[in-house]
């Protein structure tokens, strides 16, 4: 089952994702990504000269910083930085808790999922701008476990 557009916290990267993202890329990955922005930006260059077009040197500009805010991204979540979600999920007195947090009785549904192939996995209740929590990917079968045994009324929509 596929969730609906679900909108996350912290869509835009912080600086210090993308200063982690950087350290975290081996000494090739940055030499190729230099030279990708360096082939990328004299192509784009090259083309507002050969035609002075201010929308071509603008889609240039930015499709150049996306790519790179992208990979920059993706590598700025190492897995020994992620919590354990397993440690933080506990019942009490009926009630399932995430840290500090009571899962409301309301909660009908929650999306447990992987944010890429090499993760890390989510978990998030499922409503538009519904709580998230992010953790390592080995932990996933157990999260998806603790649901299916504590709380069986819950739907568990997999990404």
């Amino acid at each position: 089952m596929q969730k609906p557009q679900i909108l996350w916290r912290n869509q835009t990267p912080s600086r210090s994702s993308l200063k982690r993202g950087w350290k975290n890329l081996s000494r090739n990955g940055k030499l190729w990504l230099m030279l990708g922005n360096f082939i990328c930006m004299s192509l784009m260059l090259y083309n507002y000269n050969a035609q002075g077009s201010v929308l071509s040197l603008v889609v240039g500009i930015y499709t150049a910083l996306y790519i790179t805010i992208l990979v920059l991204q993706a590598k700025g979540a190492p897995k020994e930085e992620l919590g354990s979600l397993m440690n933080e999920l506990k019942i009490e007195n009926g009630t399932i808790w995430i840290g500090d947090y009571q899962l409301p009785d309301t909660v009908r549904k929650v999306v447990i999922g992987r944010m890429d192939i090499q993760g890390p996995a989510f978990l998030q209740l499922a409503w538009n701008q519904g709580h998230q929590w992010i953790f390592q990917l080995d932990e996933l079968q157990q999260v998806r476990h603790f649901f299916r045994q504590h709380a069986p009324q819950i739907e568990i929509v997999n990404e």
